[in-house]
C-alpha cells in the first residue's frame, strides 16, 4: 500500500500569531490526516530561514526556527501569562511576526527560572551539546547583525543562554508534536536543504568545509539552464569544498544528516544532483557561464549510509542529464520523484512517467504552480489534450489529476495543501528565481480543507 499525505509547511498553519508554529493547529491537522486515513505530512525545513525568509537557504543546518515555537504551548507550560492576535489574512507578514512574537519568546525566557520542570534539563541540554547556532546568533548580536567577516566582539554569555533557550524549547515542543504523530501513525517527511547561507553558523565554525578565498565568495552555487529556467538560476550559496571534506570522511556534512534524521521520520535530500555533479557559478557572471564540477558521489553517500539508516531518505532528482544521478540514486535503492506536471507529454497525450513504484509522487510541489494555476496558464490545444487523458476521471482539474495519480503506483503520494483546496496561482508557495513575497501562504482555517479531502479520500 502507496503512503498518501499531504504537504504542508509549518509556517502555512492557521492560528491567530501571524505564522504556523508548533501549536495546536499542527496537533489539528495530524488529526485530521489520521481521520482520513493518510499516514504522511510532508514539511519544508525546519531550519533557521534567512532575510528573505527561505527555508533553503538557512543560517543553521543544525537548528530550528524559533518562529515555529508556540506561544499556546508556552502558556501551557507557564512560561507567559497572556498572548497577542495577528490578523490571518492568508499570508505572513514576517517582519510584523518577528517583531511582535520576538517580545514574547523575551518574556518566556525571563520568565524560565530554576523551578521550573524544564530547568533541569536545559543546563544538560547545554552542557551536553555544542549548540553552534546559539553561539553564532550571539555573535551577532554583540556585532551589530553584521555579517560574520566583520566580528569584532566576542559573544555575551546572557545572549547566548537567551538563544539556547529558543533552541532547547524549539526542540521540546518539535519532540512533543513528533511523538503525537507516531501515537497516530502519521510519518512526518521532513526537507534538508542541499546548501546553507553565506553569513551562516556552518559557514563560519567550519569554514575549511567550503570553498572561500580569505573568507570571501569567488564562486557561487546555481544551475545551468534547463526547463524550469532557460537563463539558469543563481542561489549565491557557498559551495562545499569535497575534497577538503574527504580527509575527515566528511564529518561536518553527516553531522548535520544525523541531526536531522532525528527530527523526521523520513528526509527529502534536496537538489541530489549535486552529490553526482554540482553547478559552479563565477560570483561576477550570469549562471550560463557557470560549470559542472564532479561531486562526492558514492564516496560520501557510502560514509552517510554507514551511520544513518538510508531507508530514511527520498531523494530530488529533477533538472536535466540526469544519467548519472539516477544512476547514484538506483545503486542505493533511493526513492525518487515524479512531478506531473513535468511528465505529462502534451504531444503525445500521456504521462511519460508511469514506472513510478519507487517514486515519490506529486502533482506539483513547493517550486511549482498549482493545478489549477498551470492549467489556466495552458494553451487551448494542451487543455484539450490533458481533459482527453483524464477523460476517465470527473470533477475539477484538480481533482481529476488528484484521482488519476490515487490510481498509479508509487511508494508515497504526495498532494499541496492547495491542490486539495483547488486554489489558484495567487497561493502558490514559491516562484524559484524570484526573491520577493515568497514563502507567505497560510491556510485561514481548516474547514474546507477537511470537507474536501472527505470527498477526495471516497
Amino acid at each position: 500500500m502507496k503512503n498518501v499525505g499531504i504537504l504542508l509547511p509549518i509556517f502555512s498553519l492557521p492560528n491567530k500569531y501571524g505564522i504556523g508554529d508548533f501549536g495546536p493547529s499542527a496537533y489539528n491537522f495530524i488529526d485530521i490526516l489520521n481521520k482520513n486515513n493518510l499516514n504522511c505530512w510532508e514539511i519544508l525545513p525546519l531550519n533557521p530561514i534567512d532575510a528573505d525568509n527561505s527555508p533553503y537557504s538557512p543560517i543553521s543546518s543544525t537548528a530550528i526556527e524559533p518562529l515555529f515555537i508556540s506561544i499556546d504551548k508556552l502558556i501551557e507550560i507557564g512560561l507567559l501569562s497572556d498572548s497577542y492576535s495577528i490578523i490571518n489574512d492568508g499570508k505572513i507578514n514576517y517582519e510584523n511576526v518577528r517583531k511582535i512574537k520576538s517580545k514574547y519568546l523575551k518574556m518566556a525566557y525571563d520568565n524560565f527560572k530554576e523551578n521550573h520542570f524544564l530547568y533541569k534539563e536545559f543546563i544538560k541540554y547545554k552542557e551536553n551539546r555544542n549548540i553552534e547556532y546559539a553561539k553564532f546568533m550571539a555573535l551577532k548580536a554583540t556585532n551589530n547583525y553584521k555579517h560574520w567577516k566583520y566580528f569584532i566582539n566576542d559573544y555575551d554569555a546572557l545572549e547566548y543562554d537567551y538563544q539556547a533557550f529558543l533552541q532547547f524549547i524549539a526542540e521540546y515542543q518539535w519532540n512533543e508534536l513528533k511523538k503525537y504523530a507516531e501515537k497516530n501513525d502519521i510519518k512526518i517527511i521532513g526537507d534538508l536543504p542541499i546548501y546553507v547561507n553565506y553569513d551562516s553558523s556552518d559557514v563560519y565554525f567550519n569554514k575549511k568545509c567550503f570553498m572561500l578565498n580569505n573568507d570571501d565568495l569567488d564562486f557561487v552555487s546555481g544551475a545551468s539552464p534547463d526547463y524550469f529556467n532557460t537563463a539558469g538560476q543563481k542561489w549565491f550559496h557557498p559551495l562545499y569544498d569535497f575534497t577538503h571534506q574527504k580527509q575527515d570522511n566528511y564529518q561536518y556534512l553527516i553531522k548535520k544528516y544525523i541531526y536531522n534524521t532525528k527530527l523526521f521520520d523520513v528526509i527529502r535530500i534536496d537538489h541530489f544532483r549535486a552529490f553526482s555533479t554540482f553547478y559552479k557559478i563565477p560570483i561576477n557572471k550570469s549562471p550560463k557561464e557557470g560549470m559542472w564540477i564532479e561531486g562526492p558521489s558514492y564516496d560520501f553517500l557510502d560514509n552517510l549510509f554507514s551511520v544513518v539508516n538510508k531507508n530514511k531518505f527520498i531523494v530530488e532528482d529533477l533538472g536535466d542529464n540526469l544519467d548519472e544521478v539516477i544512476k547514484l540514486r538506483d545503486y542505493y535503492n533511493l526513492p525518487g520523484m515524479k512531478i506531473f506536471q513535468y511528465t505529462f507529454d502534451f504531444c503525445y497525450k500521456k504521462d511519460t512517467c508511469l514506472n513510478s513504484s519507487n517514486l515519490v509522487v506529486y502533482p506539483g510541489n513547493h517550486d511549482n504552480n498549482t493545478i489549477i494555476g498551470w492549467y489556466n496558464g495552458l494553451d487551448a490545444l494542451q487543455k484539450i489534450a490533458l481533459d482527453e487523458f483524464l477523460i476517465n476521471y470527473s470533477g475539477n482539474i484538480n481533482e481529476r489529476v488528484i484521482h488519476y495519480l490515487m490510481d498509479q503506483p508509487a511508494k508515497y503520494l504526495i498532494f499541496m495543501v492547495q491542490d486539495i483546496l483547488g486554489l489558484s496561482s495567487d497561493y502558490r508557495i514559491n516562484i524559484p528565481g524570484d526573491i520577493k513575497n515568497q514563502w507567505q501562504y497560510r491556510m485561514i482555517d481548516f474547514k474546507e480543507f477537511e470537507e474536501k479531502i472527505k470527498i477526495l479520500r471516497k
